[in-house]
């Protein structure tokens, strides 16, 4: 129900939602299988935050919401004080006027430098704060706050969403540069962004150029084999060493 609220009261939060799934997808940040990967809920809440630190905000930290609650959105689940406004109306329209492409690419910006290593990301206060735990990717689950939903993350794949960040952010400020014709077939924009990037080319080239242990002692004998002196084997079955030159 919060997504809902959060995605109701601006066009572009789902807009841009949609677009970082999209880019995560394409580049392999996500999987529908369980494991180190950061989950699109994840991402989602990476989005909102991201909006919550515009100036001025496009949406609203999720203690103003509760400040805006009547008493019949009162909800406390397990302890866990779930509480916030459901009447839209009450929220007042954000003043900001970036545009979706803008944001995309502030997106990319802003997570592509941001301190992983030392922060957390908060909506409930809109704001930063210091990590609690040492997990790579730390995001408070908004309701049990003690929680960190993204603590299956590693480092790598944290790296990865940090390396692909910054390239797609330094793609789209080539874009604003060097921005294709209409009746040009080069692609631009998103499309760019769901291109095979340079760090996936690369990582795959380091992964190619090492061989497998067992391949590389084969052809390790197959080089020694090759410059030893040739052997022949006499009419009695014994092995000799040839003394031909």
């Amino acid at each position: 129900e919060l997504l809902y609220i959060y995605g109701a009261l601006d066009s572009r939060v789902r807009a841009l939602v949609f677009c970082i799934r999209c880019w995560a997808r394409a580049h392999s940040l996500t999987s529908s299988i369980p494991g180190s990967w950061i989950t699109n809920f994840s991402l989602t809440m990476m989005v909102i935050f991201f909006l919550q630190r515009r100036s001025p905000p496009i949406l609203p930290t999720l203690d103003y919401l509760k400040t805006l609650a009547g008493a019949e959105d009162k909800c406390i689940i397990e302890g866990h004080n779930c509480t916030f406004v459901s009447d839209l109306n009450r929220i007042k329209p954000s003043g900001n006027t970036e545009t979706l492409e803008s944001l995309l690419k502030e997106f990319f910006e802003y997570f592509g430098n941001f301190a992983f290593n030392k922060n957390s990301i908060n909506i409930r206060q809109g704001r930063e704060q210091n990590k609690p735990e040492s997990s790579p990717l730390h995001i408070q689950n908004p309701f049990e706050t003690s929680l960190n939903i993204s603590k299956n993350v590693n480092q790598s794949q944290l790296q990865k969403f940090v390396d692909l960040a910054r390239e797609s952010a330094w793609i789209l400020s080539q874009e604003d540069k060097d921005r294709p014709s209409p009746s040009s077939n080069r692609p631009w924009g998103l499309a760019t962004l769901l291109l095979p990037s340079v760090v996936n080319s690369v990582s795959l080239a380091k992964k190619k150029k090492k061989k497998p242990a067992s391949e590389r002692i084969k052809n390790l004998l197959e080089s020694i084999k090759s410059s030893s002196p040739e052997n022949d084997t006499n009419t009695n079955g014994k092995r000799t060493v040839s003394t031909q030159a």
